[in-house]
Parts: C-alpha cells; structure tokens; sequence
C-alpha cells in the first residue's frame, strides 16, 4: 500500500510539474511600455556613431514597420522606394532618431507621458558635447507602441515628407 501511494503522490506531483511548465511555456509576456520602447531605440544611440554606437538599422520594410505607426512607416517605405531600395531615402538624409548624420551622444535621459493610446517622449542628451531635444509623439497599435512624429527643433519628419510632395505637386526640387 504505502508503494501504491508512493507512485500516485509522484504521478500527481509529475503531471503538476507538466501543467506547470506548460503553463510558463504559454504565459505572455507584457507589452513594453512607451517609455521602455523608446529606451530601448535610444539605448543604440549612446556613444559615437563613428565608433559603436549605430543606432538602429532601418535597412528593410519590416524594420520600418517595427519602429514607425502605419501611416508614418507608409511615408517612409514610399521614400525609399522612389530611392530604390530601403535604407536609402531620397528625402530623409539624416538618421530619422537624432536628425542627424553623425552623433556622439552622452547623458541620455528619457521621460514619457502616456495618454490614453498616445503618449510623448522628450528625449535630452548631449550630442558632441552641445545639449539637444527629440520630441517623440508615439501611437499604440494594437499592444505596441509606434512612433508616429518626431520633432528636432522646428523641424519634424512629417513635415519634411509634406514638403517633399508640395514640391512633387508644384514641380520644383526638394529643399532639405
């Protein structure tokens, strides 16, 4: 008797371990928040773009789709298809999360604002020793988060697509 109880309590304990390891196996993980989704972009931007610090690759459609809301990444992908092939934009000269074709970037700080489905992120540090500001407008679809604007100053990068076809649509070149 005491051997029968013996394998029914290890059975028991054994099919427990199983409903437990399938149950990890299947457990979700959260959705990163704003604030960690934008972190994580800036992170790559930390130390000199001539050295280690390469940001992040915007080299295929995916990619794009990865970081930028719907209608932002559709701007983008049209650009780099007029261009040719991804990752090699006519309008948008600089890399699109600093506004610019180099860095150096220290002191990184992030703070985010979520409201609702929309949040902003002000992203300071210092660039080549000179303190600057990205103002990021992020949009969450379905459980991620995506950027949908980003401001360097007066300058934003819709703002720099709108140009782009005001100037298609009145047949002069693009100013960038």
């Amino acid at each position: 008797m005491n051997f029968t109880n013996a394998i029914v309590r290890f059975m028991l304990a054994l099919g427990f371990a199983v409903l437990l390891t399938a149950g990890l196996a299947h457990a979700r993980v959260a959705p990163p928040t704003a604030k960690s989704f934008l972190a994580s972009i800036y992170q790559a931007y930390i130390g000199n773009s001539a050295q280690s610090a390469k940001g992040i690759a915007l080299d295929d459609a995916d990619a794009i789709r990865r970081y930028f809301s719907p209608g932002l990444a559709s701007l983008i992908l049209d650009d780099n298809l007029a261009a040719g092939r991804p990752g090699n934009a006519i309008v948008l000269g600089n890399d699109p999360f600093v506004g610019r074709e180099s860095w150096d970037i220290k002191d990184l700080s992030v703070e985010v604002k979520e409201i609702g489905a929309k949040a902003i992120g002000t992203v300071s540090f210092t660039n080549f020793g000179k303190p600057e500001k990205v103002v990021v407008e992020l949009l969450k679809v379905g459980a991620d988060w995506r950027i949908a604007e980003i401001k360097w100053g007066p300058l934003t990068l819709r703002s720099i697509y709108r140009r782009k076809w005001q100037a298609a649509l009145d047949g002069s070149p693009v100013v960038k």
